[in-house]
């Protein structure tokens, strides 16, 4: 072995090192965390969803929901909110491997793969999506893998297609989102001196596995016509804050934070300047195709973070190639860590939440509104982990001697709630008209049935008897709408509550 490749092999060795530590580092703070608060509204959703198994939902694939209900079982049904949470950890700390190993491939050293590793971990919307079981953390990882399975399929290695084809249908049966992705990777190769891997068979064959494995949900959203739209147009119209452009930029980089963004930019510069990078300039070309297409479709903001992971590779691969000196590389990982930190009690439950409160103030943050709704000074997805026991347990000292059959609930959050926690305090099934309930209907016929939320005139044409038993507790911390909820006892629908709930119905 000569000298130069001993240096080689060592400087690789360093940065699947340093990339490794930086995993474990945010690992660390995973599970330092994991269970502070509670179980996310979307998380209980999610496990209900895996108890309903399809192909597909109102508002998502069906991956999601398996993983949800396997995470659900690993934690004793609920039992432990650090075990329901460790596939999003360990998902978050694949992210972060991949993210150093894109830099590799993408011919950075150990200084790279350690510095992208560093930005794919400490990035703000990161650690808040490796927190939670959703859909988002599992798209990053994804997203990272077919980015770096396509590099190397580029890199003259053409079966890798296959692999990123598989990936990428995986990705589709995740989010449907990943759709976009497909396209800008078609367009970032035609408009590239990679447009001749469009004749390559193993291309298509990937393609056409993707194809193949995201087919099953697709069909189901045809034979369900297509809810997923309707979703998508109400969500435009009644639900989603437009942000302004600007709007939009600033809380983009919030999330990404300021070392996150510098790298993103570096990296967007390093696939059009810098030569090694010249030959996967498909991939930047994609990811550019992808943030504008996504702008201009109003996405919200953390829509946009699976395109900046790849850039923090090719951004890393930039800042080795102008920087050669150990303690700069050293300072410059660092930098990026400890930039991330003031921001860090704002995406993970690290402090009680009213010294969070303190500490955000101290920072001159506000919580921004992403929805049409009432919002506090807790950030939405700090709220929506507070409280769902506790309102569960008072609708159940509500309903008791009430008997019961079915618990109407105006969201899919309440609902999944109720499903969860309220059968062993003697509550009956929820039904609900919002997403997967709609589908799902009720079992029976229900002649006495609690309903959450509303006014009693909302309640009075469909049932021969409306009466108020009381309202759900106040939970500071939690999201207004969800507070004081009042809680009816309705009996002798005038129609089969099945047919009521058609007019409830609303996919948001």
């Amino acid at each position: 072995m000569t000298v130069a490749t001993g240096a080689a092999a060592g400087a690789r060795r360093g940065g699947e090192l340093g990339a490794a530590l930086v995993a474990l580092s945010v690992l660390a703070l995973h599970l330092a965390c994991g269970s502070r608060y509670g179980l996310f509204r979307d998380e209980l959703y999610f496990v209900v969803c895996g108890k309903h198994p399809a192909w597909g939902y109102v508002d998502q694939p069906p991956v999601i929901a398996v993983v949800a209900r396997f995470a659900w079982w690993m934690s004793g049904e609920g039992s432990s909110v650090l075990a329901f949470r460790l596939v999003a950890m360990l998902s978050h700390v694949a992210t972060v491997l991949l993210a150093g190993r894109l830099a590799k491939k993408l011919g950075g050293g150990g200084f790279a793969s350690t510095l992208a590793a560093a930005g794919a971990a400490w990035a703000p919307i990161q650690l808040a999506q490796g927190h939670l079981v959703t859909m988002n953390t599992l798209e990053l990882t994804l997203w990272m893998a077919v980015a770096l399975l396509a590099v190397t399929a580029v890199d003259g290695h053409p079966r890798a297609w296959w692999g990123a084809g598989g990936l990428l249908g995986l990705a589709l049966m995740t989010k449907y989102s990943a759709l976009l992705f497909a396209v800008a990777l078609v367009f970032g190769l035609l408009l590239t001196r990679a447009r001749t891997e469009l004749k390559s068979k193993e291309l298509w064959m990937g393609v056409s596995l993707a194809a193949l494995i995201a087919l099953p949900s697709a069909l189901w959203q045809l034979h369900h016509g297509l809810p997923f739209l309707e979703l998508l147009r109400n969500g435009q119209a009644t639900k989603n804050v437009q942000l302004s452009l600007r709007a939009l930029v600033q809380e983009t980089l919030l999330e990404q934070g300021l070392g996150g963004g510098v790298l993103a930019a570096l990296g967007m510069f390093a696939f059009w300047r810098l030569a090694p990078l010249e030959r996967f300039r498909f991939l930047g070309a994609a990811l550019l195709i992808l943030l504008v297409g996504l702008v201009a479709m109003h996405a919200k903001p953390y829509y946009l973070a699976p395109a900046f992971t790849p850039l923090f590779a090719a951004g890393a691969v930039q800042m080795e190639a102008w920087t050669h000196r150990a303690w700069v590389h050293a300072a410059v990982v660092g930098a990026v860590i400890v930039l991330a930190l003031p921001v860090v009690p704002l995406v993970l439950p690290i402090l009680p939440i009213n010294d969070m409160l303190a500490w955000q103030q101290r920072l001159g943050q506000r919580p921004q509104r992403l929805e049409r709704k009432a919002y506090s000074d807790v950030p939405q997805h700090f709220a929506d982990q507070f409280g769902w026991r506790e309102r569960v347990a008072a609708v159940a000292a509500l309903a008791k001697g009430a008997a019961a059959e079915a618990v109407y609930a105006g969201n899919y959050g309440e609902a999944a709630a109720i499903d969860l926690f309220g059968p062993r305090l003697g509550l009956p099934q929820a039904v609900s008209g919002h997403n997967a309930y709609a589908l799902w209907g009720v079992r029976g016929e229900p002649q006495s049935v609690l309903a959450l939320g509303g006014e009693r005139g909302d309640y009075v044409q469909d049932f021969a008897t409306v009466a108020l038993l009381g309202v759900t507790p106040e939970i500071p911390e939690g999201m207004p709408y969800e507070s004081r909820v009042p809680v009816f006892l309705l009996r002798g629908p005038r129609k089969p509550l099945a047919v009521l709930l058609e007019g409830a119905k609303h996919f948001e």
